[in-house]
């Protein structure tokens, strides 16, 4: 495998990790969703770059079909590694504390609205039972499987399209 099949996938994943621990860790811990939701989506123009990067480098401006989808792999599965061993040691370290604590405190707060209003069809004595349940469903297995199966489904939808492109720009 050629290094700078590495280069795109490294960049990436490192603005996905420095984005997501500024967020976190400065307080804003309230706008990690958004952050991931717009990290996420990074995923296309830097798949699209590493598929027309190696059209160029690797291939010199002659890639099929098969090539650029195998490059735009390439990249969705080094990259969803990096993301998975990162998110591995963060939410051991720190995210799985906080989404406890907020199942704890925020959530409680929320169930007992929601069951006020009628939303919620349990008694009130039920509820520590609901965020007990809720606290237990917190694995690091559900995060990392999340990780793979966000990256595999935008990047494979990506690479399939921009293939599909680069070969349709050789015949044309």
């Amino acid at each position: 495998m050629n290094l700078k099949s590495f280069l795109f996938p490294s960049v990436y994943s490192a603005i996905v990790i420095v984005s997501t621990c500024i967020t976190f860790y400065t307080g804003q811990a309230q706008h990690i969703n958004k952050v991931a939701i717009i990290d996420w989506l990074l995923i296309v123009p830097f798949c699209v770059m590493a598929m027309l990067y190696a059209k160029k480098t690797m291939y010199f401006g002659n890639i099929g079909g098969k090539d650029a989808a195998r490059e735009g792999l390439k990249f969705i599965i080094f990259s969803t590694i990096i993301l998975v061993i990162f998110q591995s040691i963060f939410f051991t370290l720190d995210f799985k504390a906080y989404k406890i604590n907020f199942i704890e405190t925020y959530g409680l707060e929320l169930a007992k609205e929601q069951v006020k209003n009628g939303h919620l069809k349990i008694k009130d004595s039920e509820l520590p039972n609901l965020i007990k349940q809720e606290v237990a469903q917190i694995t690091l297995f559900k995060e990392a499987t999340s990780i793979v199966f966000k990256n595999l489904f935008l990047g494979t939808i990506t690479t399939v399209i921009t293939a599909v492109t680069l070969r349709a720009n050789i015949r044309g």
